[in-house]
């Protein structure tokens, strides 16, 4: 495991969290209300709706359903019509508001008598007429006893309401028979009753006591489709037969295809059919455009941001816009939009700095909306990343085997994503889930040289599993370290001088693009001192040279101006020879410096050091490097010998200089052994270059015959030997002797 210098996996989230404000963090959790404020346009909608209701109420009363699916506004726009209900002017009659909530009634025994004793309290508090409301309230509440006498649920309309007046009527009879002594008690009180039965009279008075309040109602019944489908039904029924008062209207949210299930019982065709009876005028929310959930969403995410004290760094900001018209798509109402900034709230401080930002959200938008998507990456991370977690058996991926290995790679050939038979089946629902796994998951490179660790994508298998952990990973070291060890130098030493130095190496090239300030210059004295020690200590294999190429190459392209061309020279100057060899010949390639390949030329703004005069110095520094170890009998020390000869040769016009050092690297056996090295017996050396750095065949082959190393390399003595193959090696020397460097050539635009 990798050394952490006591930076724990703790500690660095505890630093972050504790500079933030936590009253602004508390102040971001949405709870599940109505807004406040008008994100979405509606507030219009909502006025002209208003100035409708209050035209209405002049006249009988009118029942208005506001429908809409859950989550799209309905609650928000109940709040602006009462609003702007109350904002009525001077010369308007006031309209009294009855808000009632039936999911504060617990009983659904008493739901319809919960309902008209609120609209009695309303009208006395409300009403501009003390003693005409307190005449309503008495006439409402009198309606009230009488429907708690009754029994009333059992006359709700339908075929039973005689019948059951009956069974009680008829209970007081069979009571008056029963003895004697008790009869005419009975009788007494089946005379009292039977008048009082008159429910349409105690209507009627409460109809007329509304008339002359003189004030309109409007009784607001807010989330009916929260409701079981009993109490929805109880509910609608209510409205239309037994509150259904004069200069009353009812203004309902429902979303219309619960309602209509739950009136007709499963069957939405006939409950659409009863609802339409009931709802007089039904209002859709307006729908949303596009661009209106996007705006809704950045300023969701922007209010987010601002609270964690969160920025953006420029790859993430490079991809916000995108990820938002993305966001607008997977949000289905603006409720999934608040929902994800709550969840956001703990996953954006848990994975800070370790995970790309713009991918957290919209990982955390896919999996609020589909969440066995969320569960299928964690099972099969392979599908999606292409590999499985590190050192992790709990994944189904561990025990994959080769076969569906094959078929994964098969479907990629085929330019299929792994991931593609895991979306849902639903067409919409497919094409939204494809579109986000093709953002986080894409099966092609996102640019040339770059993988997704270089901006902490969850493509990177270690980012998804830090992400599904929001917590450190034992084998993997956070990238916060890796980016505090890029910008204090003296902790990278630090770090490289640990057992892990190649998976130091490993990480810091990974995280460089995503660290914001390293200390370029100060990371690539570090890196070629540690080189230097390396190759003095023998540890340098030719994978490790590519792991400290690839850190330089790095540092040098992420560094500007002056500072990229300080630290190209450093690495030219002091890197070893093996080292410095392709990254010279990298930006010497660029310029078309480099007569083998010309189209690997590029444009200027695309070249690792885009200035020729830096080039020029740093081929002639080079070269000179080369000369000194050839002199001190130290070039075979380098395991990329043959390379750095062949651009020696290349990059000075010089085969003639290069041959002659040859000739002295194989002047010992120690020497001929390391040039030996490349070619091993039985392997196809087809191409005529492979043999470039050998001027005469002949020679070479009398030198090894005369060496310790005639046993193990008489085969290549014998193949050099041979008439026509000796022929064609020495044609080539002679032509490549002969190139001559072009006329300079203009900058490289």
């Amino acid at each position: 495991m990798m050394v952490r210098n006591g930076m724990g996996p703790s500690s660095s989230y505890d630093d972050r969290t504790i500079q933030m404000n936590r009253t602004e963090i508390a102040s971001n959790y949405s709870a599940d209300r109505p807004a406040e404020q008008d994100s979405l346009g509606r507030s219009e909608f909502a006025t002209h709706l208003a100035i409708a209701l209050r035209t209405v109420c002049a006249t009988d009363g009118l029942v208005v359903g506001i429908e809409g699916g859950w989550g799209t506004g309905k609650s928000t726009v109940i709040g602006f019509v009462k609003k702007a209900l109350s904002e009525q002017k001077n010369s308007e009659v006031k309209v009294i508001v009855v808000d009632f909530n039936p999911w504060m009634v617990s009983n659904t025994g008493v739901l319809i008598e919960a309902l008209v004793t609120q609209i009695a309290a309303a009208i006395n508090l409300d009403s501009l007429s003390p003693e005409k409301a307190v005449k309503v309230g008495e006439k409402l509440l009198n309606y009230v006893g009488l429907l708690r006498h009754l029994k009333y649920l059992k006359y709700l309309p339908g075929g039973g309401f005689v019948g059951h007046i009956a069974e009680d009527v008829s209970s007081l009879a069979d009571a008056a028979g029963s003895a004697a002594k008790e009869a005419g008690e009975a009788v007494g009180d089946l005379k009292k009753v039977l008048p009082s039965l008159d429910l349409a009279t105690r209507k009627a008075d409460v109809a007329e006591a509304l008339r002359e309040l003189g004030q309109p109602l409007v009784v607001v019944i807010d989330d009916v489709d929260r409701l079981p489908a009993d109490e929805i039904r109880i509910i609608v029924q209510a409205v239309k037969a037994v509150a259904d008062f004069p200069r009353t209207t009812y203004l309902i949210a429902y979303d219309r295809e619960v309602v209509a299930a739950a009136l007709g019982n499963g069957n939405t065709a006939s409950g659409n059919s009863y609802l339409e009876k009931i709802v007089q005028v039904a209002y859709p929310i307006p729908p949303l455009f596009q661009y209106q959930m996007r705006t809704f969403a950045g300023k969701k995410l922007q209010g987010l941001f601002t609270a964690l004290g969160l920025e953006l760094r420029s790859f993430e900001a490079a991809a916000y816009a995108p990820a938002l018209s993305l966001l607008a798509q997977i949000a289905r109402h603006p409720r999934d939009v608040v929902r994800l900034a709550n969840r956001l709230m703990l996953s954006l401080p848990a994975t800070r700095h370790e995970v790309n930002v713009i991918d957290v959200v919209i990982f955390e938008a896919i999996s609020q909306r589909f969440p066995e998507l969320r569960e299928v990456v964690h099972l099969h991370p392979s599908d999606f990343t292409g590999h499985p977690f590190r050192d992790d058996t709990t994944t189904n991926d561990q025990s994959r085997d080769w076969m569906a290995w094959a078929s994964l790679v098969a479907a990629r050939d085929r330019g299929t994503a792994g991931w593609q038979k895991h979306l849902p089946k639903d067409e919409a629902d497919f094409a939204i889930a494809k579109k986000a796994c093709e953002f986080l998951f894409p099966s092609t490179d996102r640019g040339a040289d770059r993988v997704p660790e270089d901006e902490l994508h969850i493509a990177d298998p270690d980012r998804l599993a830090r992400y599904f952990r929001m917590m450190s990973l034992e084998s993997v070291p956070e990238a916060a370290y890796i980016h505090t060890l890029l910008r204090h130098p003296e902790r990278l030493a630090d770090a490289l001088d640990g057992i892990e130095m190649a998976m130091t190496l490993e990480w810091a090239y990974n995280y460089l693009p995503s660290c914001a300030s390293p200390d370029i210059c100060g990371c690539m004295e570090t890196i070629v001192t540690r080189a230097k020690q390396a190759t003095r200590a023998t540890e340098q294999t030719k994978e490790l040279i590519e792991l400290f190429v690839k850190v330089c190459r790095r540092l040098i392209a992420m560094a500007a101006g002056d500072a990229r061309i300080e630290a190209f020279q450093r690495a030219i100057e002091d890197a070893p020879l093996s080292i410095s060899e392709s990254i010279l010949l990298e930006a010497a390639a660029e310029q078309g410096k480099w007569y083998v390949h010309p189209e690997k030329q590029k444009p200027q703004k695309d070249q690792l050091v885009p200035d020729c005069i830096a080039v020029d110095n740093a081929i002639k520094i080079w070269s000179e490097r080369v000369r000194k170890a050839l002199a001190s009998d130290q070039l075979h020390e380098e395991p990329r010998m043959h390379a750095i000869l062949y651009r020696f040769a290349q990059l000075n016009y010089a085969y003639d200089e290069a041959y002659e050092g040859v000739s002295k690297v194989c002047s010992t056996d120690e020497g001929l052994e390391v040039f030996l090295a490349v070619y091993t017996e039985g392997d196809d050396f087809g191409w005529m270059s492979h043999y470039a750095l050998i001027a005469s065949p002949q020679e070479f082959a009398v030198r090894i015959r005369g060496s310790s190393m005639n046993a193990q390399y008489s085969w290549f003595a014998k193949k050099l030997s041979d008439p026509q193959f000796s022929q064609a090696v020495e044609d080539q020397a002679r032509r490549l002797k002969n190139l001559k460097r072009p006329p300079a050539a203009l900058p490289s635009q």
